[in-house]
């Protein structure tokens, strides 16, 4: 069998990360909360400011003073145009935040529908029986090795099996195939294969998909190790398909 100890461990029951509606609202909230306690602060802090500068520049003086009148004037001015400048680009980054919410939102969505699918889309389990029965005689006729396993996960959603599929995919070689052999299990034949590196393949494929082995079944069997006819091929690899 090929070797794949080198691929990460994938946890297959970890779902993609996503901000939850709920999640993004309290998060939004709080974000608009933070935005309006530092425009009051620097509006605050402004009006202050204009405050001391008003009696100085109006009240206690002799004589006219144009140059302080105009810098109060041009603070005043200074001071609106900021408060206008941040409440808008506050918007523009609330809009563009929501925006790439959504767009999140609806990426991870596509991407659980394509997991799903890439499980329901497998060939089912006429082609396995009758691609089993072909690498079977094939088998018998050259007197090679042939092995097969089925890996059952009873409780285990559509989009777990999917991703299933696609971390099995990627370990099959050549000439290898993968089937959709009931709703909750996967099967997989491997031509050429003995039963002790079968069950090796079925133990990595356990370690690597995260799924905890109270929750998963695998049956493997191979010919002429342990099976001597199709029939006993299929009667070992249908043991836990209708629990």
């Amino acid at each position: 069998m090929e070797d794949v100890t080198g691929i990460a461990a994938i946890n297959l029951y970890r779902a993609q990360p996503e901000t939850k509606p709920a999640s993004w609202e309290e998060l939004d909230r709080r974000d608009w909360h933070l935005w309006i306690f530092a425009t009051l602060l620097l509006f605050t802090l402004g009006i202050s400011l204009l405050s001391f500068m008003f009696p100085a520049v109006f009240w206690f003086h002799d004589t006219a003073l144009k140059a302080p009148e105009h810098a109060f004037f041009g603070f005043s001015v200074l001071l609106a145009l900021v408060m206008v400048y941040i409440l808008q680009r506050q918007a523009t980054v609330r809009q563009l935040k929501r925006q790439l919410f959504e767009a999140q939102t609806a990426m991870a969505a596509v991407k659980r529908e394509a997991t799903i699918q890439a499980f329901r889309t497998l060939p089912g389990a006429d082609q396995f029986r009758d691609a089993l029965a072909m690498e079977y005689r094939r088998a018998a006729t050259s007197e090679s090795h042939l092995a097969a396993a089925v890996f059952i996960s009873p409780q285990a959603s559509l989009e777990v099996l999917g991703r299933m599929a696609y971390l099995l995919r990627s370990m099959l070689r050549r000439g290898e195939s993968l089937y959709r052999v009931s709703d909750r299990a996967l099967g997989v034949i491997l031509p050429g294969v003995r039963l002790t590196d079968v069950a090796s393949f079925a133990a990595q494929v356990g370690e690597l998909s995260g799924i905890p082995k109270e929750e998963q079944e695998v049956n493997v069997t191979a010919y002429p190790d342990e099976a001597d006819s199709l029939t006993e091929l299929e009667r070992r690899l249908r043991s836990g398909l209708g629990k």
